[in-house]
């Protein structure tokens, strides 16, 4: 994120598709596990990790020597599909280690992953871009996709088991055979979203895919708030990013530090106030948002045990695609009406 306005000065192009390029990732990250996790189920979740982390590799390396936007535009996506892998299969393999009464804190430590990500990632990358360049960033990403292609091959086992019917299942204590895997590839990518039509799941969904969609509109926005209205540097915007990095238990106490936090934020970025207030604002946002998803997340996968993989993938689908409306329309909502009312 904060790399942005560099990446836009090499490709000559504007905000407003340099934030296409986020908004199509965070959609393909959203897409692609409706893919993953039903795979995954039917040949398991180790070959999948690592298959997706290799071609991972290969798009980073393709966007950092991209010399046209086109060429950019189309691996920075198809990066998001196989970056999803990870986040598609882990609740699946979660399920598949720990028993119900440990669950809920293994997905805990899993979901933090995905928390301390975006909280971390853009200090390094602000830096990478201000003290090398932004190709660096994608250098730099092949490079933590290699080692742990290599980590995963070496280190981690497959995790899911069918039983004696032969119908996948991660209950089982019968390993899967390949003859079992490939007579079990065809499937429908898209019958994951059935598990919409569940009351129980659309209204965990909602709620969730709307904070989020909400959380991807603060972080596509902040590199040029703070770049207009405090002067910071792509490093010292990366920092801000700090504030998003902590975790929340209840998932019905997340609504106040959201609503609350999202107006401090914005209020003191209208009234120009000194720059770390409105970071006070994000992290309250932030700290609500997070959690609630940690909580939903692993409301889904008690609920759906023998299907975690499919039904996480639903959720992070409805999640993903809010992120990438709110991310398209950010840089336009916050010029029409500014910093306060956005």
């Amino acid at each position: 994120m904060p790399a942005l306005e560099s990446i836009r000065a090499y490709f000559g192009t504007s905000t407003v598709v340099i934030n296409a390029t986020i908004a199509t990732y965070i959609l393909c990250t959203g897409i692609a596990p409706l893919f993953w996790a039903p795979f995954s189920e039917r040949v398991g979740r180790r070959w999948v990790y690592i298959s997706a982390m290799v071609l991972f590799i290969v798009c980073s390396i393709i966007c950092s020597i991209a010399k046209s936007i086109g060429l950019f535009f189309v691996f920075r996506m198809l990066q998001g599909f196989f970056a999803s892998a990870g986040q598609a299969v882990g609740g699946g393999s979660v399920a598949d280690l720990f028993e119900s009464k440990e669950r809920g804190r293994a997905m805990s430590i899993y979901i933090l992953g995905t928390i301390l990500g975006p909280a971390f990632s853009p200090i390094i990358g602000g830096y990478v871009d201000q003290y090398l360049n932004w190709q660096w960033i994608f250098y730099i990403k092949a490079i933590l996709g290699a080692v742990i292609a290599v980590l995963t091959f070496i280190f981690v086992q497959e995790t899911l088991y069918v039983p004696s019917d032969g119908i996948l299942s991660s209950t089982s204590s019968d390993p899967i055979s390949w003859k079992q895997r490939l007579q079990n590839l065809k499937f429908n990518p898209f019958a994951s979203l059935e598990f919409l039509l569940r009351p129980e799941v659309l209204l965990v969904c909602i709620p969730l895919s709307t904070s989020f969609g909400w959380f991807y509109f603060l972080v596509t926005i902040l590199p040029e708030t703070y770049s207009q209205i405090y002067h910071f540097s792509t490093g010292s915007i990366g920092l801000c990013y700090l504030a998003g990095g902590y975790r929340l238990t209840p998932l019905y106490l997340g609504i106040p530090f959201l609503v609350i936090g999202s107006l401090l934020y914005g209020w003191f970025l209208h009234f120009h106030l000194h720059w770390f207030t409105p970071l006070i604002g994000y992290c309250l946002t932030t700290f609500g948002i997070m959690f609630t998803i940690t909580i939903g997340n692993t409301y889904l996968v008690e609920s759906f045990i023998t299907r975690s993989a499919s039904v996480v993938s639903t959720n992070n689908f409805t999640r993903n695609i809010m992120a990438t409306i709110f991310s398209l329309l950010a840089v336009n909502i916050r010029s029409g009406v500014g910093d306060g009312i956005a």
